[in-house]
């Protein structure tokens, strides 16, 4: 019973308000006795309520649909005429005890139910309408939504694997090369797994954790190239004091690594450069490549899964709010990320 007042509160307070009110006007208006008001309020409910709810609760969901509107349409006429019949012959033996002067015909009565009961229904149905729209717009927002947090979720995890693979080959070729310094990049590496696993458990991070984070992933590449590699590296003191998406950056400066060129008679170059300014924050990065970047195949920076997954973490999460650049020209592969984080 609890239930059921909780889900219909609103029909039960409408319904409610509509015997004060009409049964008020029938006394106040035609000086109707107070049993007689009564009764014919009572009649008018049984009618309206019944056209209403077998509407929008029966021919609504069954018949209100393009291959069968005019069945529809037929369904409500007959159930406005039944229920205005309904009514005029429940009113009818009021009707005496209303002053002669306020005397109408039965079947002028008739009719003056039946234009209420057309403006009821008609009210009914588009407040039916109205409603079931809202609540599809809702629905479909929190499909979305929830879609939305998925597939960022899944994104996500699809970086974890191609970072653990760069990341334990680096360290395995140092175990070749120097073991205490090994030692050393497995515990910076530890730091950053620890960062995957717990910071990046939430929607935004402050940017200095995912400059932490981008700094140790540089070290450890550098140390994996050693001089084979010159790495510029800036990031300017005004970055900080905002948040971004964790793991946006990282598969940006990933590419960099793994597409640099490979050359034995000429430098290979990853510069990396970090800015904020006026609510904007830029990320360039740019790498010398051993043929243009403009043939894409396989190996192409362009091609790459993170790259891609970038692309789709902006869309989702800074719609309208960045600019992502890619100039693959003059033998060097250049990615200019710029973002309206503020």
């Amino acid at each position: 019973m609890a239930f059921f007042l909780f889900r219909y509160r609103w029909h039960i307070l409408f319904w409610v308000l509509y015997f004060i009110g009409w049964t008020w006007f029938s006394v106040s208006s035609y000086r109707t006795p107070v049993w007689n008001a009564l009764g014919i309020t009572l009649a008018y409910f049984l009618g309206q309520a019944s056209m209403i709810y077998l509407t929008i609760y029966r021919w609504m969901p069954r018949l209100l649909k393009p291959r069968r509107i005019g069945l529809f349409f037929l369904a409500v006429t007959i159930t406005m005429l039944c229920c205005a019949a309904f009514t005029t012959l429940c009113v009818s033996p009021y009707v005496k005890a209303i002053p002669s002067n306020y005397s109408i015909s039965i079947a002028t009565f008739f009719w003056y139910v039946l234009s209420g009961n057309v403006y009821w229904e008609f009210v009914a149905i588009g407040l039916k309408i109205l409603r079931d729209k809202l609540r599809n717009d809702h629905r479909n927002q929190r499909l979305e939504k929830e879609h939305i947090e998925n597939e960022l979720r899944f994104l996500k995890s699809q970086m974890n694997p191609h970072f653990l693979f760069n990341a334990i080959n680096s360290i395995y070729v140092l175990i070749r090369k120097d073991p205490a310094l090994a030692e050393h990049t497995l515990a910076r590496f530890s730091d950053m797994l620890r960062y995957q696993l717990y910071d990046c458990a939430t929607d935004f991070i402050p940017i200095e954790k995912e400059i932490t984070y981008l700094e140790n992933y540089i070290r450890l590449e550098q140390l994996r190239k050693g001089t084979m590699l010159i790495l510029d590296y800036e990031a300017q003191e005004t970055v900080r004091d905002f948040s971004i998406a964790p793991l946006l950056l990282i598969p940006l400066v990933e590419n960099a690594f793994k597409f640099v060129s490979s050359y034995t008679h000429r430098e290979n170059r990853v510069c990396v450069r970090l800015r904020f300014d006026h609510s904007q924050f830029q990320l360039e990065i740019t790498n010398t490549v051993d043929e243009p970047a403009s043939a894409k195949g396989p190996g192409s920076p362009a091609g790459g899964v993170g790259l891609e997954n970038v692309r789709r973490r902006l869309e989702l999460l800074y719609p309208g709010r960045h600019v992502l650049e890619i100039d693959p020209g003059g033998g060097h592969y250049t990615v200019s990320l710029k973002l309206q984080v503020a």
